[in-house]
């Protein structure tokens, strides 16, 4: 038997949601450091914010990236644990909303394991008769 991991991927509006975060980091950051020369040269009255930003740009720049980072990956999280054999779902977090026990994977892949050995020998059975 082999276990494989593998990414569950999350829903489309999350994923969308983590990229829109993204770019809100970026446009933070780049607010950050050159938002007190591209609203001028805009014509703008450079916002209050964005002037507090500039006059902290560690504090700001480092908060953008922790919270930007933060809200991405959660929103990427599926919180998933999928256990599959032979391509039928033996235990799904997603499903039950908690994890397994051992007992209950143990169990679940006994019982696969025990159809799949029937299945063959019965494919074998079938074989050697047309044979």
């Amino acid at each position: 038997m082999e276990v494989v991991g593998s990414h569950h991927p999350p829903t489309a509006t999350n994923a969308a949601l983590a990229k829109a975060v993204g770019f809100a980091q970026f446009s933070a950051i780049a607010a950050t450091f050159s938002g007190a020369q591209v609203f001028p040269a805009l014509g703008m009255a450079v916002p209050s914010f964005v002037a507090g930003m500039a006059e902290n740009k560690l504090q700001s720049a480092g908060a953008a990236f922790f919270l930007g980072n933060t809200l991405s990956q959660n929103l990427l999280n599926t919180g998933a644990f999928e256990v599959y054999y032979d391509g039928d779902v033996v235990f799904s977090k997603l499903n039950e909303k908690r994890l397994p026990n051992v007992q209950e994977i143990l169990r679940g892949l006994e019982s696969r394991v025990g159809r799949a050995r029937k299945r063959a020998a019965e494919t074998a059975r079938l074989e050697e008769a047309t044979a």
